[in-house]
């Protein structure tokens, strides 16, 4: 029993490995238990490290949106604020990622005190499972209103989104707790996100 559970920890350590999903439901996201991979990103001064680094070898609350042209996103970003003091007594800093260019990453809510990356290059999202392309007709949609601030793939003009995911990771970058929907409109709650923040720090006293 033994060796099955240090064979189950090695496979649940293994990198997932980077892929563009067709759609928002044919994901392969990074699963509760597995380590965080280590992309690089980048803030709004510009400042390019990987998220390791921007961790700082702290727990946290790691939250993909699609950019701030979304108000979804904002309603989401902004109702973070709610249960921030709360994670940062327990020690767990914000970190939200988006695709959205480092000197755009503040055009979203204006009330966001946290740390806000741009994950421009898709390396977070990839990596992290989340990343799927938009139909030929959504994506010309979404480019003839956002234009080069969206993302497309490689030798592609489809747009690639990120699913709104968010994921508790401990100190240690391992993955406690995750939500994503396929619906962008539906988000996991505050409320939620701070039961799930406890219930980690409990496990880890």
């Amino acid at each position: 029993m033994k060796l099955w559970g240090i064979l189950i920890t090695l496979f649940l350590s293994l990198p997932v490995r980077a892929v563009i999903a067709p759609s928002a439901t044919e994901l392969t996201p990074l699963l509760n238990g597995m380590q965080v991979p280590s992309p690089q990103l980048t803030s709004p001064e510009g400042q390019r490290q990987s998220l390791t680094q921007w961790r700082n070898g702290k727990p946290a609350l790691l939250v993909f949106y699609r950019g701030g042209w979304c108000p979804y996103c904002n309603a989401q970003l902004s109702g973070l604020r709610s249960i921030e003091a709360e994670l940062k007594q327990m020690g767990i800093g914000i970190i939200a990622l988006s695709p959205d260019p480092a000197e755009q990453l503040r055009d979203g809510p204006d009330d966001v005190s946290y740390q806000l990356l741009s994950d421009r290059d898709l390396q977070a999202s990839e990596a992290f499972g989340i990343a799927y392309t938009l139909d030929a007709k959504l994506s010309d949609a979404y480019k003839g209103k956002m234009g080069k601030r969206l993302v497309t793939a490689e030798g592609s003009e489809r747009v690639v989104l990120p699913v709104p995911a968010v994921y508790l990771v401990d100190a240690d970058g391992l993955v406690h707790f995750s939500y994503l929907n396929p619906n962008y409109k539906v988000r996991v709650t505050p409320e939620l996100i701070l039961a799930a923040a406890k219930g980690m720090m409990g496990q880890l006293r």
